[in-house]
């Protein structure tokens, strides 16, 4: 765990945080035309099955609602 600006984080939390990042970043520039950066691209992309923020989220959504 890491703490920042008096926020404490788990590397997990950073690393999906930067992954995260980097797709926004190379989606909405030209690196999407760079193979290397479409290689990193499908990567970020298949670990989304694997993630489980998304339905949290929506739970908690609609239990609010």
């Amino acid at each position: 765990m890491i703490t920042i600006l008096g926020i404490k984080l788990t590397y997990e939390t950073l690393v999906f945080m930067g992954l995260f990042l980097a797709s926004e970043v190379i989606g909405a520039s030209k690196l999407k035309d760079n193979g290397i950066a479409q290689l990193i691209l499908s990567g970020i992309n298949a670990l989304k099955p694997l993630r489980r923020e998304d339905d949290q989220i929506q739970r908690i959504k609609d239990t609010l609602k």
